[in-house]
């Protein structure tokens, strides 16, 4: 997300102010919020959002955000495209360092691309850049609702059409094209 654009669910923390300290804080989307954040994952609807989060700084300035979150979402089944409601659940927990700079991260999906198996597990354990001693939990929240629903809602009992059944049986029965060269092939090493 842009620097320049507030989330549709924003709760700005400022972390400076509570040094070694541990602060409960129960957060939850508007109707508005809701509706919002349902247009940016193109949803159905978000009829509920909340999470039950506690900050705990370090007195290294390092913040943990941790808790509960809850949502109820409908999305649009990959096969019928009905609605399909979903209570989403998950554990927030994410570490934000003023050690770590947004340089130090890849500022593309393509630079990934490059990295061994150990490298994007450590970039994976790395914490989060704090700024400024501030962290919109709003946010983190919203994306972790983004990675915990359904990817593929499909409502209960839903099939696919016939006429994609009757397309995926015919696919199956044309003769594979490489299948036919390699015969060829086999057929003209006969004849030398």
């Amino acid at each position: 997300m842009s620097k320049n654009v507030t989330p549709e669910f924003s709760r700005i923390v400022n972390t400076d102010e509570q040094v070694g300290k541990k602060e409960k804080l129960t957060i939850k989307a508007s109707d508005k919020e809701c509706a919002a954040l349902a247009k940016r994952f193109e949803l159905i609807s978000i009829d509920s959002l909340q999470a039950d989060l506690t900050i705990l700084v370090a007195s290294n300035g390092e913040v943990t955000v941790r808790g509960p979150m809850q949502a109820d979402i409908v999305q649009r089944c990959v096969t019928t495209l009905d609605p399909v409601p979903e209570k989403v659940e998950d554990d927030v927990e994410v570490l934000f360092s003023p050690h770590v700079s947004e340089d130090d991260l890849p500022s593309n999906p393509d630079d990934l691309e490059d990295l061994s198996e150990d490298e994007l597990m450590a970039l994976l354990d790395q914490p989060e850049p704090l700024v400024d001693g501030k962290i919109d939990v709003g946010e983190v929240v919203a994306q972790f609702l983004a990675v915990a629903m359904d990817p593929y809602p499909r409502k209960q009992g839903a099939e696919l059409p016939e006429a994609v059944l009757v397309e995926e049986e015919a696919e199956e029965e044309r003769p594979n094209p490489f299948a036919k060269l390699a015969g060829l092939k086999e057929k003209l090493e006969k004849k030398d």
